[in-house]
């Protein structure tokens, strides 16, 4: 099918706005790769050209000095602690909501969804005054429990638009063929319901690896700080290493984009899940 000139112009002008927009949001993360190996003095001479010499030295110290590979243990424990807990247990609550019939299912998804309405910060003076009193502060617990929580409205919104659009006549058919509730959900959901758990889970992961506000009120170990925290500790009060910070951001923002190109497929294909009854 031949494209008429006006048809043309107009994808020509789509492409270089989109080239364009695509440059602007890469050139951040470039100029961040490129300072990463200046030292402080190239940095502050010329902020915007290219290092003399590309060295590994900054990120040695980031690694060494900073403490940054124990920082990043510790956001892996409590992202991937909390991403599987917030997804196992939403799937099972969204399941419960759109394929089991009781009166109060709709009252339940109502109550669940006014979460995304409270804002985090609205929830850190009655959780730090709990866990003081539980015991939890300064441990991995006092920031896991809270991002379960705030994960599951988002979770729960989005796998009940999918859930609630598949055929029940698979579930039928699974009945009559002997399965028990179990098995259905295990078996049956949870695999034709991939795409919508990997947005959960992705979307999920990223906003905890991300979260500077929770470890720093509830943890005062610096052995169990998280990046975002660790990551303040290359200011001085008087001098800040500026490369090593850099360096240190880029290994804090290297997991979230290799999770985010790896699995953007199924983001997208979750994101839209349910938009369509079928």
């Amino acid at each position: 099918m031949r494209l008429s000139a006006k048809d043309k112009v107009f994808l020509v002008l789509k492409y270089i706005v989109l080239g364009i927009f695509t440059i602007l949001c890469l050139y951040p993360l470039l100029w961040l790769f490129l300072s990463s190996f200046k030292t402080n003095t190239e940095l502050y001479a010329n902020p915007w050209g290219l290092p003399e010499h590309f060295s590994l030295d900054n990120y040695v110290q980031a690694i060494t000095e900073g403490h940054i590979l124990q920082y990043f243990g510790n956001s892996v424990i409590i992202a991937v602690s909390a991403v599987l807990v917030a997804v196992v247990l939403s799937s099972m609550v969204s399941y419960a909501i759109t394929r089991m019939q009781w009166k109060l299912s709709r009252l339940t998804l109502n109550v669940f969804l006014l979460g995304m309405m409270i804002p985090v910060y609205a929830m850190v003076v009655p959780l730090f005054s709990m866990f003081n009193r539980m015991g939890l502060l300064n441990t991995h617990l006092a920031v896991i429990i809270p991002h379960i929580a705030i994960a599951f409205p988002m979770a729960i919104f989005i796998m009940t638009g999918f859930m609630g659009s598949l055929p029940k006549e698979m579930e039928e058919a699974a009945v009559m063929d002997g399965c028990n509730i179990y098995q259905i959900f295990f078996k049956i959901i949870m695999p034709i319901s991939k795409s919508s758990v990997v947005t959960v889970a992705v979307v999920t992961f990223i906003n905890i690896w991300n979260d500077l506000l929770l470890p720093q009120i509830f943890l005062t170990d610096a052995s169990k700080m998280t990046l975002p925290v660790g990551l303040t500790e290359f200011q001085g009060q008087y001098a800040t290493n500026y490369v090593a910070e850099i360096a240190a951001v880029i290994i804090t923002i290297i997991p979230s984009i290799i999770v985010y190109i790896w699995l953007h497929k199924h983001i997208m294909e979750g994101m839209v899940a349910g938009a369509v009854k079928g």
